[in-house]
Protein backbone atom coordinates (compact mmCIF):
# COMPACT_ATOMS: atom_id res chain seq x y z
CA UNK A 1 0.00 0.00 0.00
CA UNK A 2 1.34 3.47 -0.69
CA UNK A 3 1.69 5.86 2.23
CA UNK A 4 3.97 8.19 3.62
CA UNK A 5 7.19 6.92 3.46
CA UNK A 6 7.23 6.43 -0.15
CA UNK A 7 7.99 9.90 -0.78
CA UNK A 8 10.50 10.73 1.61
CA UNK A 9 8.41 12.82 4.05
CA UNK A 10 9.44 11.52 7.64
CA UNK A 11 7.66 8.94 9.49
CA UNK A 12 7.10 7.14 12.40
CA UNK A 13 6.57 3.74 13.53
CA UNK A 14 2.86 2.80 15.46
CA UNK A 15 1.92 -0.97 16.35
CA UNK A 16 -1.12 -1.41 16.92
CA UNK A 17 -2.94 -4.75 18.60
CA UNK A 18 -6.14 -6.29 19.05
CA UNK A 19 -6.81 -8.95 21.33
CA UNK A 20 -10.25 -10.85 22.10
CA UNK A 21 -9.15 -11.37 25.87
CA UNK A 22 -12.73 -13.21 26.74
CA UNK A 23 -13.96 -11.78 29.54
CA UNK A 24 -10.36 -12.57 30.93
CA UNK A 25 -11.29 -15.62 32.17
CA UNK A 26 -8.84 -17.71 30.98
CA UNK A 27 -4.93 -17.96 32.10
CA UNK A 28 -4.58 -14.22 32.81
CA UNK A 29 -0.95 -14.73 33.35
CA UNK A 30 -0.08 -16.32 29.72
CA UNK A 31 -2.37 -13.22 28.52
CA UNK A 32 -0.06 -10.76 30.13
CA UNK A 33 2.65 -12.48 28.67
CA UNK A 34 1.24 -12.25 25.20
CA UNK A 35 0.51 -8.43 25.74
CA UNK A 36 4.15 -7.72 27.04
CA UNK A 37 5.62 -9.47 24.02
CA UNK A 38 3.30 -7.72 21.42
CA UNK A 39 4.98 -4.57 22.45
CA UNK A 40 2.55 -2.48 20.77
CA UNK A 41 1.95 1.14 20.85
CA UNK A 42 -1.96 0.98 21.32
CA UNK A 43 -3.99 -2.08 21.60
CA UNK A 44 -7.57 -2.62 20.85
CA UNK A 45 -9.12 -4.92 23.59
CA UNK A 46 -12.45 -6.50 22.70
CA UNK A 47 -14.62 -8.67 26.03
CA UNK A 48 -13.38 -7.00 28.73
CA UNK A 49 -14.61 -6.71 32.08
CA UNK A 50 -16.57 -3.45 32.14
CA UNK A 51 -18.74 -3.67 35.33
CA UNK A 52 -19.17 -5.22 39.13
CA UNK A 53 -16.80 -7.15 40.99
CA UNK A 54 -14.04 -7.98 38.22
CA UNK A 55 -14.40 -4.36 36.62
CA UNK A 56 -10.91 -3.25 38.57
CA UNK A 57 -9.06 -6.67 36.59
CA UNK A 58 -8.90 -4.31 33.28
CA UNK A 59 -6.96 -1.80 34.99
CA UNK A 60 -4.35 -4.78 36.65
CA UNK A 61 -3.85 -5.58 33.34
CA UNK A 62 -2.76 -2.65 31.91
CA UNK A 63 -1.00 -2.18 34.67
CA UNK A 64 0.81 -5.02 35.48
CA UNK A 65 1.85 -5.00 31.45
CA UNK A 66 3.00 -0.82 31.49
CA UNK A 67 0.03 -0.28 29.68
CA UNK A 68 -2.55 3.17 30.33
CA UNK A 69 -5.95 2.93 29.54
CA UNK A 70 -7.11 5.28 27.45
CA UNK A 71 -10.72 4.36 26.65
CA UNK A 72 -13.11 2.47 28.55
CA UNK A 73 -16.23 2.09 29.98
CA UNK A 74 -19.93 0.73 30.34
CA UNK A 75 -20.83 2.32 27.08
CA UNK A 76 -18.17 0.57 25.06
CA UNK A 77 -19.48 -2.67 26.02
CA UNK A 78 -16.88 -4.86 26.45
CA UNK A 79 -14.40 -2.72 24.08
CA UNK A 80 -11.41 -0.51 25.39
CA UNK A 81 -8.20 0.93 24.10
CA UNK A 82 -4.73 0.84 25.86
CA UNK A 83 -1.30 2.80 25.51
CA UNK A 84 1.96 2.52 25.72
CA UNK A 85 4.09 5.24 27.89
CA UNK A 86 5.79 6.66 24.69
CA UNK A 87 2.01 7.57 23.26
CA UNK A 88 0.35 11.04 23.83
CA UNK A 89 -3.02 10.50 23.82
CA UNK A 90 -5.07 13.54 22.75
CA UNK A 91 -8.77 12.13 23.64
CA UNK A 92 -10.43 8.80 24.42
CA UNK A 93 -14.32 8.04 24.69
CA UNK A 94 -16.12 4.84 24.49
CA UNK A 95 -20.22 4.88 23.07
CA UNK A 96 -22.78 2.99 22.67
CA UNK A 97 -23.82 0.92 19.49
CA UNK A 98 -28.14 0.32 19.20
CA UNK A 99 -28.69 -2.49 19.89
CA UNK A 100 -31.40 -4.93 20.12
CA UNK A 101 -32.51 -6.20 23.82
CA UNK A 102 -33.76 -9.33 22.98
CA UNK A 103 -34.22 -11.81 19.38
CA UNK A 104 -36.74 -13.62 20.43
CA UNK A 105 -36.73 -15.18 23.86
CA UNK A 106 -33.08 -14.63 24.10
CA UNK A 107 -30.78 -11.80 25.63
CA UNK A 108 -28.23 -9.96 22.92
CA UNK A 109 -25.18 -8.35 24.15
CA UNK A 110 -24.86 -4.99 24.35
CA UNK A 111 -22.20 -3.78 21.23
CA UNK A 112 -20.47 -0.43 21.25
CA UNK A 113 -16.50 1.54 20.50
CA UNK A 114 -14.08 2.42 22.58
CA UNK A 115 -11.42 5.54 20.47
CA UNK A 116 -8.76 7.43 21.37
CA UNK A 117 -7.07 9.89 19.24
CA UNK A 118 -3.14 9.39 19.61
CA UNK A 119 0.21 10.31 18.07
CA UNK A 120 3.73 8.61 18.69
CA UNK A 121 7.40 10.57 19.06
CA UNK A 122 8.69 11.17 15.19
CA UNK A 123 12.45 13.29 15.58
CA UNK A 124 12.10 16.29 18.02
CA UNK A 125 8.05 16.34 17.60
CA UNK A 126 5.60 14.16 17.29
CA UNK A 127 3.19 12.13 14.29
CA UNK A 128 0.63 13.40 13.05
CA UNK A 129 -2.59 12.64 15.25
CA UNK A 130 -4.76 8.79 14.10
CA UNK A 131 -7.72 7.72 15.31
CA UNK A 132 -7.51 4.54 17.05
CA UNK A 133 -11.22 2.65 17.09
CA UNK A 134 -11.23 -0.88 18.98
CA UNK A 135 -14.63 -3.09 17.95
CA UNK A 136 -16.61 -5.92 18.18
CA UNK A 137 -19.29 -6.36 15.76
CA UNK A 138 -22.29 -8.71 16.35
CA UNK A 139 -23.41 -12.17 15.34
CA UNK A 140 -26.20 -11.03 13.59
CA UNK A 141 -25.60 -9.68 9.74
CA UNK A 142 -28.35 -7.02 10.09
CA UNK A 143 -26.85 -5.57 13.19
CA UNK A 144 -23.35 -5.69 12.12
CA UNK A 145 -24.67 -4.17 8.65
CA UNK A 146 -26.17 -1.24 10.96
CA UNK A 147 -22.93 -1.01 12.92
CA UNK A 148 -20.51 -0.86 10.05
CA UNK A 149 -22.66 2.37 8.46
CA UNK A 150 -22.06 4.05 12.02
CA UNK A 151 -18.19 3.41 12.03
CA UNK A 152 -17.10 4.29 8.60
CA UNK A 153 -14.68 7.39 8.58
CA UNK A 154 -17.35 10.02 6.68
CA UNK A 155 -20.01 8.80 9.44
CA UNK A 156 -20.75 11.65 11.73
CA UNK A 157 -19.84 10.57 15.44
CA UNK A 158 -21.75 11.57 18.04
CA UNK A 159 -19.86 12.03 21.31
CA UNK A 160 -16.65 10.39 19.91
CA UNK A 161 -13.06 12.08 19.75
CA UNK A 162 -13.73 15.51 18.94
CA UNK A 163 -12.30 17.39 16.45
CA UNK A 164 -10.25 15.10 14.66
CA UNK A 165 -12.44 14.46 12.11
CA UNK A 166 -9.82 14.18 9.13
CA UNK A 167 -7.42 12.17 11.30
CA UNK A 168 -6.66 8.69 9.88
CA UNK A 169 -8.46 6.06 11.04
CA UNK A 170 -7.16 2.46 12.26
CA UNK A 171 -10.06 0.11 13.35
CA UNK A 172 -8.77 -2.78 14.98
CA UNK A 173 -11.06 -5.56 16.38
CA UNK A 174 -13.02 -8.78 16.31
CA UNK A 175 -15.65 -8.35 13.10
CA UNK A 176 -17.84 -11.41 13.83
CA UNK A 177 -17.16 -12.22 9.93
CA UNK A 178 -14.18 -13.60 7.67
CA UNK A 179 -13.20 -11.68 4.53
CA UNK A 180 -15.54 -11.30 1.57
CA UNK A 181 -18.48 -10.81 3.46
CA UNK A 182 -20.68 -7.64 3.50
CA UNK A 183 -18.86 -5.84 6.47
CA UNK A 184 -15.59 -6.44 4.87
CA UNK A 185 -16.95 -5.39 1.51
CA UNK A 186 -18.33 -2.17 3.18
CA UNK A 187 -15.27 -1.33 5.21
CA UNK A 188 -12.93 -1.91 2.41
CA UNK A 189 -14.02 1.11 0.34
CA UNK A 190 -12.64 3.26 2.90
CA UNK A 191 -9.94 1.08 4.76
CA UNK A 192 -7.25 -1.19 3.57
CA UNK A 193 -6.78 -5.08 5.59
CA UNK A 194 -3.64 -4.44 6.98
CA UNK A 195 -2.49 -8.42 6.73
CA UNK A 196 -3.67 -8.82 3.23
CA UNK A 197 -1.37 -5.59 2.83
CA UNK A 198 1.60 -7.22 4.52
CA UNK A 199 0.81 -10.79 2.66
CA UNK A 200 -0.04 -11.93 5.98
CA UNK A 201 -3.53 -13.10 6.18
CA UNK A 202 -4.03 -15.36 9.10
CA UNK A 203 -6.73 -17.60 11.00
CA UNK A 204 -7.65 -16.09 14.25
CA UNK A 205 -10.40 -18.42 15.70
CA UNK A 206 -10.22 -20.44 17.44
CA UNK A 207 -7.40 -20.04 19.22
CA UNK A 208 -6.34 -23.66 19.82
CA UNK A 209 -7.12 -24.42 15.84
CA UNK A 210 -7.32 -21.28 14.43
CA UNK A 211 -9.72 -21.74 11.18
CA UNK A 212 -11.55 -18.44 10.59
CA UNK A 213 -10.27 -14.92 10.11
CA UNK A 214 -12.38 -13.20 12.27
CA UNK A 215 -9.80 -9.83 14.10
CA UNK A 216 -8.56 -7.71 12.16
CA UNK A 217 -6.54 -4.22 11.81
CA UNK A 218 -8.29 -2.38 8.99
CA UNK A 219 -6.07 1.23 8.14
CA UNK A 220 -6.73 4.48 6.56
CA UNK A 221 -4.99 4.00 2.90
CA UNK A 222 -2.52 7.80 4.05
CA UNK A 223 -0.79 5.03 6.59
CA UNK A 224 1.45 2.28 5.30
CA UNK A 225 1.53 -0.96 6.80
CA UNK A 226 5.07 -2.49 7.05
CA UNK A 227 4.33 -5.83 9.00
CA UNK A 228 1.73 -8.21 10.43
CA UNK A 229 1.83 -10.91 12.74
CA UNK A 230 0.93 -12.69 15.85
CA UNK A 231 3.07 -12.53 18.69
CA UNK A 232 4.85 -16.22 19.65
CA UNK A 233 3.61 -17.53 23.39
CA UNK A 234 1.01 -19.54 24.45
CA UNK A 235 -1.93 -17.96 23.03
CA UNK A 236 -4.68 -20.81 23.18
CA UNK A 237 -4.05 -20.39 27.14
CA UNK A 238 -4.70 -17.00 27.27
CA UNK A 239 -7.85 -16.64 25.12
CA UNK A 240 -9.92 -18.17 22.31
CA UNK A 241 -9.31 -15.75 19.79
CA UNK A 242 -5.18 -15.37 18.16
CA UNK A 243 -4.35 -11.62 18.42
CA UNK A 244 -3.09 -9.70 15.24
CA UNK A 245 -0.10 -6.80 15.59
CA UNK A 246 0.26 -4.51 12.80
CA UNK A 247 3.01 -2.02 11.99
CA UNK A 248 2.55 1.32 10.74
CA UNK A 249 4.20 4.08 9.27
CA UNK A 250 2.61 7.42 10.48
CA UNK A 251 3.24 10.96 8.83
CA UNK A 252 5.05 13.59 10.95
CA UNK A 253 2.00 16.41 12.53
Amino acid sequence: MAGPGSVGRPVARMRVATFNVRELLDDTVALRDLLRTAAADVVCLQEVPTFGPVAHRLGDLAADTGLWLAAWGRAGAGTAVLTAARVDVRAGAVRELPTARWRGRRPVRRRGTAEAVVRVPLGEGWSREVLVRSVHLGLEAGERSDHVARLLPATPVPGSCGPWSDAPLVMAGDLNEEPGGAVHQRFSTVLADAAEVAGRPFPTFPARAPRRRLDLVLVDRRLSVTEVSTPPGNAAAATDHLAVVADLLVPAG
